[in-house]
């Protein structure tokens, strides 16, 4: 008597469907979870942004209270570059002193954002940041670039921080005109 294969395996077919439907299925959910986690680089952005900001108001507090520096300096009426990692104070602007790329380096080591202290120590990557104060040494503009496509902004008039994309707002100039243009279309 011959015994009947009781064992029983999937088809051809069967298999060829359940594929399909898998394939559907990450076709369905790519789109959405590429959107979480551009969300969540931006939200990233925005707290390391934050965190600049706040190493640049603590480093101005200092400046403010140990050196005549910002009291010989405000009365010129314009905001001032406190700190950027090429030492350049921008078109338009003033700058508290000469020690601009000095500052960065304390500023980088107070946020402790890790990205900027890897370059820091490396002295390559595309990742800075620059800040600009106002008369009343508050933070006027934080503006920071990741190296990774994209750029946070700070606004110290309305205290908000925003992100664009670099194909946004290409450089540092650009992304701060965008964001002023912004902040008074509002």
């Amino acid at each position: 008597m011959a015994k009947k294969n009781s064992k029983r395996g999937f088809t051809l077919v069967e298999l060829i469907v359940v594929l399909v439907i898998l394939a559907i299925l990450a076709a369905l959910l790519i789109p959405a979870l590429t959107g979480y986690i551009d969300k969540a680089r931006k939200r990233q952005v925005v707290a390391e942004t934050r965190a600049l900001t706040q190493a640049v108001q603590t480093e101005m507090s200092t400046i403010y209270g140990l050196n005549n520096s910002f009291q010989e300096q405000k009365d010129i009426g314009k905001n001032l570059t406190i700190a950027s990692k090429d030492g350049n104070c921008g078109s338009g602007l003033g700058q508290l002193d000469n020690s601009l790329k000095e500052r960065y380096a304390e500023i980088v080591r107070l946020s402790e954002v890790p990205i900027l202290e890897e370059e820091l120590e490396s002295a390559t990557g595309k990742s800075s940041f620059f800040a600009i104060i106002n008369k009343k040494g508050a933070v006027q503009w934080t503006v920071y670039n990741n190296g990774k496509g994209y750029i946070g902004i700070y606004c110290g008039d309305d205290g908000e921080t925003d992100v664009f994309k670099e194909d946004e707002a290409k450089g540092y100039a650009n992304s701060y005109r965008l964001f002023l243009e912004k902040s008074f279309t509002l």
